[in-house]
């Protein structure tokens, strides 16, 4: 206890011990919005959100189902815990490279590396992100797993962790600025990512498929094929986690997954490949739909990973969970919330459970979604649908 003591005393600001996984750390004390949240965390003097441990949890769960013992590279590691997890956590991560540009980040990753005695196998650096992924760009100094954890959007970091990435290995990307990716904020998602966002009724599988559209595009330029093989909403963030390959034809047949997506408040919806940009007049009432895009229209998830993962998921429950429901969901574009089913069908909503046994029991393929619990997936018409919600 003194030791512990000692060492939050050897700092230049309040900070705490927490515990996340096997890996016990130090982190900065900084006070919380009235929702629970961190307030300000760019303004924190090292970053550290308790609230995306879901997301470290399912990067640790990942490792593991790696073949070999593999390098991974986190260029904007702040207190270093999603690193250090690897090392502890799993027996397939031998090595880490954690940088931040923020000088008190780069004291905590140490001392918390000493902690839980894995600083022999760390590699410590202080500076920008990119400049630290640029230097693993060349093919004898690539990692096998990158991943992209900022606080809002990544896209200053993509296109040079992609570059960062050895052939069949894997980079994981988050963002967590949902309002552009939803739609609230069409234009700022114009100028961060350079795609056309709107109102849809699937609003968080958009942003999912959005986030995915941009890294495949990043990496298409440089005949890197980065293939969604996870995708992730929890709280305040999406993640996207990729295989990766390199080659001019992986690139050509990815592209052939990209397209635009139209979405009605009547519930009518549809997919459109990349070269046939869709009329905003819904067929079926004729108002104005959204038209999202271009987005990511393939698998959301590969199920042969989603099952070794489980497999490697028994110590983490809340990963085990959502892996559960993720390997459960019908893989189309789009899900049905059943309060907005009602609404058009002018009806008492239905119980998303209830509503999936009808779907099936009428033939289709149906299931509940971890993105929103309210809301059903089905690969039946929409006219169906509505006919299975009146009961």
């Amino acid at each position: 206890m003194a030791e512990k003591l000692s060492l939050l005393q050897s700092l230049d600001f309040p900070a705490k011990w927490y515990r996340e996984g096997r890996v016990e750390f130090v982190a900065p004390v900084f006070p919380t919005t009235k929702v629970g949240e961190p307030a300000a965390p760019t303004r924190s003097p090292v970053f550290y959100n308790p609230y995306s441990a879901l997301s470290r949890d399912l990067t640790v769960v990942l490792a593991r189902t790696f073949g070999e013992e593999v390098v991974a590279a986190e260029p904007l590691a702040g207190s270093g815990v999603r690193a250090i997890r690897l090392l502890v956590e799993t027996t397939t991560v031998a090595r880490v490279l954690m940088n931040d540009i923020n000088p008190n980040a780069v004291k905590v990753m140490r001392l918390n590396a000493e902690w839980n005695s894995v600083a022999e196998r760390c590699e410590v650096f202080e500076g920008d992100a990119a400049v630290f992924l640029t230097r693993l760009s060349g093919w004898r100094d690539r990692v096998q797993y990158v991943d992209v954890d900022p606080v809002g959007a990544p896209v200053k970091f993509v296109e040079n962790s992609l570059r960062a990435v050895a052939n069949g290995g894997y980079i994981g990307v988050s963002a967590t600025d949902l309002a552009p990716l939803v739609g609230n904020h069409p234009e700022t998602c114009f100028r961060k990512y350079g795609l056309f966002s709107g109102k849809t009724f699937f609003a968080k599988e958009a942003a999912i498929r959005l986030l995915a559209s941009f890294v495949i595009m990043r990496g298409a330029s440089l005949n890197i094929a980065a293939t969604p093989v996870l995708s992730v909403q929890h709280r305040h963030f999406v993640r996207v986690f990729f295989h990766v390959l390199r080659g001019r034809s992986r690139v050509i047949k990815l592209l052939e997954k990209m397209g635009w997506i139209k979405a009605c408040k009547c519930l009518h919806s549809e997919t459109h490949p990349l070269h046939d940009f869709p009329a905003k007049i819904c067929p079926r009432c004729g108002g104005e739909a959204a038209v999202v895009g271009p987005a990511w229209l393939g698998p959301l998830h590969s199920g042969e990973l989603v099952e070794k993962m489980l497999s490697q998921s028994n110590d983490l429950p809340k990963a085990r969970k959502i892996l559960e429901r993720i390997s459960g969901e019908v893989d189309v574009v789009g899900y049905y919330p059943v309060d907005r089913i009602a609404h058009v069908n002018g009806s008492t909503p239905r119980s998303p459970i209830v509503l999936v046994a009808s779907l099936r029991s009428m033939g289709y393929r149906a299931s509940l979604t971890h993105v929103d619990p309210t809301a059903v997936k089905t690969d039946a018409p929409l006219e169906d649908v509505l006919r299975a919600a009146a009961g």
